[in-house]
C-alpha cells in the first residue's frame, strides 16, 4: 500500500534490494495488479483530467490566451480533488480503518498486499451495493 504512496522502498523483500531496483519492481507488481484488475474507472477518469490539462497547456503556449490559465486551474483542482484517494477525501489508512471493521480484525498497510486491498475495496463496494439496493426495494 505504502507503494502507492510512492515509497517504492516497500516492494523489497526481507529489507533486500535497491532504490535502482525499486522502480522496476514496482512496475513488475503494478503490471500484474492491472492484468488481473484492469484500469478503474477513476483512473481512466484521471487520464483523462490529465489529457484535458495537457491540451490546455499546449493551447496556452500557442495562443497566449489567459483564459486557458484559469481553465487550467481548474483542471489542476479537479487533478487534487481526484488524486486524494480515488476522490472520496480518505486516506489509505482511513480506509483501511473501514475495511478493518468490514472483514472484522486490524489490517495493517504494512501486512497486505496491493492485490488484497484493491479485491476487499471492490467485495466492501459489492456487498453495500447489494444491502444499499435490498434497502430501497
Amino acid at each position: 500500500m505504502r507503494c502507492l504512496e510512492g515509497k517504492l522502498e516497500y516492494t523489497r523483500i526481507e529489507g533486500r534490494g535497491n532504490t535502482s531496483n525499486d522502480v522496476s519492481a514496482w512496475e513488475r507488481i503494478y503490471d500484474g495488479y492491472l492484468t488481473k484488475y484492469g484500469l478503474s474507472k477513476h483512473y481512466i477518469e484521471l487520464l483523462k483530467v490529465l489529457k484535458k490539462k495537457a491540451e490546455l497547456q499546449v493551447n496556452y503556449v500557442l495562443t497566449k490566451d489567459k483564459f486557458s490559465l484559469t481553465l487550467l486551474e481548474i483542471e489542476e483542482q479537479n487533478l487534487n480533488i481526484m488524486l486524494s484517494n480515488n476522490g472520496n477525501g480518505m486516506t489509505i489508512d482511513q480506509t483501511l480503518v473501514h475495511l478493518s471493521k468490514f472483514v472484522g480484525y486490524f489490517l495493517r498497510a504494512k501486512d497486505i498486499t496491493t492485490g488484497e486491498y484493491f479485491t476487499l475495496l471492490e467485495e466492501y463496494k459489492r456487498i453495500n451495493s447489494m444491502e444499499h439496493g435490498k434497502k430501497n426495494k
